[in-house]
């Protein structure tokens, strides 16, 4: 079971889907991200990309965010992310698209442009390194590329696996450890501050 930490669900416990691919943030790092996002979270549109359980959606609803894209490509992961947001009253600000990830920043023509973006992709497209991962991190930064000005991209990967010709298209990321695994987030700079 996972547990949202704040907001208006504060400790109400979610159903985690059966899929072995899942790998919701601990309590402790999701804390870390939204008492970083305290500031832009209120009201903001969020899209979660590689959605998983959709906990980090459905806390960032429950701490005052005012829709959730999530995108998931297994369709027991996107039916149980919806069970989770009826059960929270939130199925009018939650909506779980089974579509491909790389689809995501195409869909900026048709939704709102999101003001946070989370990006938990699979280790191995990290891992792996090559092609897959050169293609993964693109794609972070196309979906950095579709967010509002002011607005932050969060990204989760193994510790420390990112490198300074990957950090560097970023100008100003950070990095906090949690365990085995590193959060980087980016604020996208304004037009007057560029």
């Amino acid at each position: 079971m996972l547990r949202i930490t704040a907001g208006e669900h504060r400790g109400r416990k979610l159903k985690v889907p059966k899929v072995a691919a899942t790998r919701p943030l601990v309590e402790r790092a999701r804390e870390g991200v939204f008492n970083h996002l305290s500031k832009i979270i209120e009201g903001a549109v969020v899209w979660d990309v590689y959605a998983g359980s959709g906990i980090l959606g459905l806390e960032s609803l429950s701490r005052g965010a005012s829709q959730v894209v999530a995108v998931e490509y297994n369709h027991l992961a996107v039916a149980q992310i919806k069970e989770n947001a009826e059960l929270i009253h939130y199925s009018d600000k939650m909506r779980a698209l089974k579509i491909d990830a790389y689809r995501m920043p195409g869909l900026a023509e048709s939704e709102a442009a999101p003001n946070i973006v989370f990006f938990d992709p699979p280790y191995a497209d990290f891992r792996d390194g090559g092609p897959k991962r050169l293609k993964v991190w693109q794609l972070f930064l196309d979906l950095a590329d579709v967010m509002t000005e002011g607005g932050c991209a969060v990204v989760h990967t193994p510790k420390g696996l990112l490198l300074d010709t990957e950090l560097e298209k970023l100008p100003g990321i950070e990095r906090r450890d949690y365990g085995s695994a590193s959060l980087y987030w980016w604020h996208k700079p304004s037009a007057a501050t560029e």
